[in-house]
């Protein structure tokens, strides 16, 4: 009897062992992550001293109350294609994923693309809701759009859903559920643009809710295959994670911080200089955080832009870092007590910069300004 046990403990010995030798050599064999730098491209269509800032509300069904979460790409001929969740209510069986182009300096009506009946049919389980979709336009021109879906119970009990398409929003695939994990394969949540990566595949900023609160590093290859998971810190009640690179092996990332505390909710930071591998401890930046997301992007030219909360929701903000830790706000988007402006989502193209955030929870506000206004309030801020 003891033979046998003996027997069945090597067995399994083994197949540990082969188990762990075939993750360490698939590990080895994916190649070392770069980011993409991009340096500043020629200005867009308009007179290089000319100030530029103007906005919008991207236009939804007027049976919509309620919408939330935005993000956004820019497309090859240098339209906006945005999508986010409405419905009733957040969390709500109504709640779809809703989408719209931005064309000639006009927002089209928006129209609906994913709701939790399609996502339930795709992978043979009920859901009950949907929301938080990033599109992401990787270097061969492919859209990737994930989605957060629930089975049972809040966020913290989700799944990370995956379309595509290859013919700018046309057409999409069927939703594919991601499995990140053989065991517990829940609570992956998505808010943060994904940052793409040398050799064709991007990282996918991620987080999670279940039992502990902490950022993750999803990395795709250039086909959009899940290959790679990151932990950036175990730090806990760290969300949502903005990634800034600044080098072809460094970036930034900044975090949401959900700490109940009021005291302790300042805006944390974290750096990297092996391409993401590896992160440093989250350090204190002179930022605080009212348990509310940020959207942070590398400028090209040395320094960075924030869009984030200060003292609540009520209160948006643009600030300027050149070194990640000391920010300098320089512009307030909003200020009206009481209400929200929240979820931020930013691009830089050449000299525009395209910010998208939640309006009220009521819809979806798209603010556009060029380098020369951002220099303006710089400078007027500096006085």
């Amino acid at each position: 009897m003891k033979n046998k046990f003996g027997k069945v403990v090597g067995i399994i010995a083994l197949f540990l062992v082969g188990f762990l030798l075939y993750q360490k050599r698939q590990h080895d064999m994916i190649a070392k992550p770069r980011f993409i730098i991009e340096s500043t491209s020629p200005v867009r269509s308009m007179s290089s001293r000319a100030l530029l800032f103007e906005s919008a509300i991207i236009p939804q069904p007027l049976y919509l109350p309620a919408a939330h979460s935005s993000s956004f790409t820019m497309l090859a001929n240098d339209d906006l294609l945005a999508f986010w969740f409405a419905g009733t209510k957040e969390g709500q069986p109504d709640v779809k994923i809703w989408h719209s182009t931005y064309h000639n300096g006009k927002w089209d009506m928006a129209t609906s693309l994913v709701d939790p009946q399609m996502i339930a049919k795709a992978n043979h389980r009920y859901v009950i809701k949907v929301g938080n979709p990033v599109i992401y336009r990787a270097a061969n021109g492919v859209l990737h759009l994930f989605v957060v879906s629930v089975s049972i119970g809040g966020w913290s009990g989700s799944a990370l859903n995956h379309l595509q398409s290859q013919d700018n929003g046309l057409h999409w695939t069927s939703p594919e559920r991601i499995v990140i994990s053989p065991f517990f394969n829940i609570s992956t949540l998505v808010r943060t643009s994904a940052i793409g990566l040398s050799d064709g595949g991007f990282y996918l900023p991620v987080y999670h809710e279940f039992i502990r609160k902490y950022p993750e590093l999803l990395r795709f290859d250039a086909d959009g295959n899940f290959i790679q998971q990151i932990r950036i810190t175990n730090k806990n009640k760290m969300l949502q994670p903005s990634l800034v690179p600044v080098g072809s092996l460094n970036a930034w990332t900044f975090f949401r911080n959900s700490a109940n505390d009021s005291e302790s909710r300042i805006l944390y930071t974290s750096q990297t200089t092996d391409g993401g591998m590896h992160w440093s401890d989250p350090e204190p930046t002179n930022l605080t955080n009212p348990d509310a997301s940020i959207a942070a992007v590398s400028l090209n030219d040395g320094r960075m832009l924030m869009v984030y909360n200060d003292i609540s929701r009520a209160h948006l903000w643009l600030a300027i870092s050149y070194n990640g830790t000391e920010w300098h706000p320089v512009y307030q988007l909003e200020d009206k007590p009481g209400e929200e402006f929240s979820y931020p989502s930013i691009q830089v193209n050449g000299n525009l910069i395209d910010i998208l955030y939640t309006n009220n929870r009521q819809n979806i506000k798209h603010v556009r300004f060029n380098r020369n206004w951002l220099n303006e309030e710089i400078n007027h801020a500096k006085h």
